[in-house]
């Protein structure tokens, strides 16, 4: 690194120097400077995990049926083959993919308690900071621009991070990604062979190991893509045909390696098919573009196509990650970090047009650092917002059924339970003794379920002779919903209970 002395020296020395060109010296002896690094790399770390400490709360519906699955399988010793959970899924096949994700969730919420939720998001955003910025940073000369492309890439991430196991599907990607260009890059294949026990892991992690086949599969198929269009890679631009395809095959075996084997595929062709939750699920429709995040991430997969555009030797394969993520990001807002991790990697390797070397400029003392920098912004954030179990139970019951449910335990109100989907998991942590009428497990209740169930909630014609409402003698709704205004006017139902979230109708005798 030069010192400002040193830059100043090889500056020509024709004419003198004016304000500016002094001034713009001085800048760029500051950015370059170790401190300054130092200072991006603990904003970069940090952001994700602070903004969440901040302006903290339980949104996900879904890490309640997680957790209770967690107690499920401790109490049981088994991970379960049918549902216990819902009076319609009762007995009937039902795959816990995440059973790993489940038990150790469960196993942190019993120490620490709704602090566990708390962590593991820390952890995860912490650690996707890290990884996003290792894979950007092994293709971008330039530490600033690897910086500004890695905080585009984590920002437009922010929707869909939240407690749930498929935060360690984008974590994985990342990493599996970074193995597969870095050997690309280099030749040393020898990392590759990492990727099966992660795929072992992945497996019992989350359903979208999928996603990680299907990134790998495109790598081991590269020589074909390359005849097909006729590209003519560059040396050691392309891996290992056979090793690539014998890493394809044990990392396929190893997705084996869980508690339901080879039936876990049956879920993964399930998802597949799925198309009615799209229309049901408000994080699985597609980007409204009423978010700045959805614009920047059009903005990203504009960047993306250009850079290929703009390096003419770029790798045909990164047209077909580009092509898929595209059609899934734009399809459902969940899946915006796949398309996020693809495009910020193509523009990183669009930017080194010359191949030129990055420059790992982090010593051992500043990686160093930068962790303790890290850890007490973290530690600060924590103290300044006050983040405990008391505030974190004041918030889950301003936004969950909370009341309601304490009612219908206090007074023992009997089933059937009819509730609002995205309340099915809070309640079936919640009541145990209760079995939910629905969930947010599409695995489970399938798509016309989903359909008429949806139509039930918001009051489409029929909706009174619903078979589920004729049998329920419990409903546990939101206050503001069209089945709440509906059920006020039914003779059947009276009110038994509410608060600003919800409302508890049971049925006249």
């Amino acid at each position: 690194m030069q010192t400002l002395a040193e830059i100043e020296t090889a500056t020509p020395s024709a004419g003198a120097t004016t304000p500016l060109t002094k001034q713009a010296l001085w800048l760029s002896a500051f950015f370059d400077s170790e401190p300054a690094r130092l200072a991006g790399l603990v904003a970069l770390y940090s952001f994700l995990a602070v903004s969440f400490i901040r302006a903290f709360y339980i949104s996900d519906p879904d890490i309640w049926w997680h957790l209770r699955t967690g107690d499920w399988i401790l109490a049981h010793h088994a991970v379960p083959f049918t549902d216990p959970f819902s009076s319609y899924g009762m007995g009937k096949p039902w795959i816990a993919y995440s059973w790993l994700f489940d038990i150790f969730t469960a196993s942190i919420f019993a120490r620490v308690g709704l602090l566990a939720i708390v962590l593991w998001e820390i952890v995860v955003r912490l650690a996707l900071s890290l990884a996003l910025f290792h894979l950007v940073r092994g293709q971008c000369p330039g530490f600033w621009r690897a910086v500004a492309l890695t905080a585009t890439g984590l920002w437009v991430m922010t929707e869909v991070i939240g407690p749930r196991p498929g935060m360690l599907t984008i974590l994985f990607v990342i990493l599996e990604l970074d193995i597969l260009v870095s050997a690309s890059r280099t030749g040393h294949t020898k990392a590759l062979w990492l990727l099966p026990p992660l795929f072992a892991l992945w497996a019992n992690w989350h359903i979208q190991f999928a996603y990680g086949l299907f990134v790998l599969g495109v790598f081991a198929c590269e020589p074909l893509i390359n005849s097909l269009v006729g590209y003519a890679p560059r040396e050691k631009s392309v891996l290992p045909a056979k090793q690539t395809w014998l890493v394809l095959g044990a990392s396929a075996l190893a997705t084996l390696l869980n508690p339901y084997g080879a039936k876990i595929y049956s879920t993964v062709f399930l998802y597949m098919g799925q198309t009615g939750a799209y229309d049901a699920i408000s994080e699985l429709r597609a980007m409204t573009f009423r978010e700045p995040q959805h614009f920047v991430i059009l903005l990203l997969a504009l960047g993306a196509a250009m850079a290929i555009g703009w390096r003419r030797d770029a790798r045909p394969l990164w047209l077909i990650f580009l092509a898929v993520t595209s059609i899934l990001a734009f399809r459902s807002v969940r899946e915006v970090w796949f398309l996020a991790i693809v495009a910020v990697a193509v523009i990183a390797g669009g930017w080194n047009r010359n191949d030129e070397k990055p420059r790992h400029s982090m010593t051992p003392r500043m990686r160093l650092a930068a962790a303790v920098c890290v850890l007490a912004v973290l530690a600060v954030s924590i103290t300044r917002y006050g983040v405990s179990n008391d505030w974190l139970e004041m918030q889950v019951a301003g936004g969950f059924p909370e009341g309601a449910a304490r009612f219908v335990e206090q007074h023992h109100l009997p089933g059937p339970l009819l509730n609002d989907l995205s309340w099915g998991g809070f309640l079936i942590w919640r009541l145990p003794q209760l079995p939910v009428a629905i969930d947010g497990r599409t695995n489970v209740h399938g798509d016309d379920r989903i359909r008429e169930f949806y139509n039930l909630w918001t009051g489409k014609p029929g909706w009174a002779s619903d078979p589920e409402l004729e049998r329920a003698n419990l409903v546990i709704t939101p206050k503001v919903s069209a089945i709440a205004a509906l059920l006020r006017t039914d003779p059947r139902f009276a009110v038994a209970y509410q608060d600003p979230q919800a409302v508890v109708f049971q049925r006249q005798r």
